[in-house]
């Protein structure tokens, strides 16, 4: 299929960012079948792909709403009115308060995740002020230990404070899966970990009479294990409708369901065993993956034994050493990026391989969004 990619695209000058209709529709597929094998609803991350075209894909395919990082993204995915928004992050500040309750006037449902009273207060006051309400999601700390609270007693408290305040309504738990990836997404009992804090907190929460309606998840690597943790019944998964090469390095999916590929020019291979590609860190971004004690940014496809080594702003050192027939200038490669979320903010634009085999040019919509 990689020579196929690069015959469709060659007109389009390099480097580019590609995504493959049929592969994103398999990869949506899979993440919905194992949501309804497990009575789960479907909650995409825009947060991957920032783009209208692919959300209303998502939408379209079942799903119930969407979340989002930032308030800049909520409001661009907006546009698909009426659609039912999470920003899963916590909205610190007046403006950010003051633009979802504006946002909330207008769509039917607006939540926000949140770990504190202080931003709960400056959404009830920007809620009330907008005569709406704001829905909560309680951030529970599965284990990342990056935003949340694991206590019961500070999760009812901060849920009580939600329904006590005008403006605002609590609508459950949000927990996220950042710490398991490689054989921990694959352990059983890294989930019964989990659940050991986790279960305490929901009976404390149903005891206080604030059963959570929604207990949303999310973590690509550990998906097809989110039914291991009890109580929840949504999934929030942004990666895994694309996939990248963190994704496919550590087997939590095969190399056909990459729905993306960087497609980048030799430009030099004066240096033996080296060659110089037209992609660099604003191309590919600077995220780098450690593989066989190696760090590499990006997966050639056509030459897995090739390894991009460093990247400057525009150029990529690549190391073809090992490669039997290197590639020479001139020769197009298709890049699978290390984190593709990274990837695609880097771009205005993405080029669709239609299901029909078109090129379809579209635009990143949520480019940019860091408010």
């Amino acid at each position: 299929m990689e020579k196929e990619v690069l015959k469709i695209t060659e007109t389009v000058p390099t480097p580019f960012l590609v995504i493959e209709e049929n592969v994103l529709r398999n990869n949506i597929r899979r993440i919905h079948d194992y949501a309804n094998k497990h009575y789960f609803s479907v909650r995409p991350h825009i947060k991957t792909h920032k783009s209208l075209t692919i959300a209303r894909m998502q939408l379209d395919s079942g799903a119930i709403g969407l979340a989002v990082a930032k308030v800049g993204e909520a409001e661009v995915m907006a546009g698909l009115d009426p659609v039912d928004l999470t920003v899963a992050y916590p909205a610190v500040g007046q403006t950010r308060a003051d633009r979802l309750a504006k946002l909330s006037r207008q769509q039917n449902i607006i939540r926000v995740a949140v770990d504190t009273e202080y931003v709960m207060g400056e959404l009830a006051s920007e809620a009330v002020k907008h005569n709406t309400i704001i829905g909560i999601l309680v951030i529970f700390d599965a284990g990342l230990h990056r935003c949340g609270l694991v206590d019961p007693n500070q999760l009812v408290k901060l849920a009580r404070y939600a329904e006590a305040h005008p403006g605002l309504r609590f609508d459950g738990i949000q927990m996220y899966f950042g710490h398991l990836y490689g054989d921990a997404a694959r352990d059983p009992q890294s989930f019964e970990q989990i659940n050991k804090f986790w279960e305490p907190a929901y009976e404390a929460l149903c005891n206080a009479g604030l059963k959570p309606e929604t207990v949303s998840s999310g973590s690509t690597p550990s998906l097809e294990n989110t039914h291991l943790v009890r109580h929840i019944n949504d999934v929030c998964v942004g990666t895994a409708v694309l996939n990248d090469y963190f994704v496919l390095k550590f087997n939590h999916c095969a190399i056909e369901d990459c729905a993306a590929r960087v497609v980048a020019t030799v430009v030099s291979d004066v240096v033996p065993g080296q060659i110089i590609i037209d992609a660099g860190s604003k191309a590919l971004s600077a995220k780098q993956l450690l593989r066989h004690e190696n760090l590499e940014m990006g997966y050639i496809v056509e030459y897995p034994d090739a390894r991009i080594t460093r990247l400057h702003e525009e150029h990529g050192w690549v190391d073809v050493s090992h490669c039997n027939d290197p590639p020479k200038v001139g020769a197009r490669l298709s890049i699978i990026p290390v984190n593709i979320s990274l990837c695609v903010n880097l771009y205005d634009y993405f080029y669709l391989i239609t299901c029909g085999g078109s090129l379809q040019k579209e635009r990143v919509d949520a480019r940019g969004c860091l408010v």
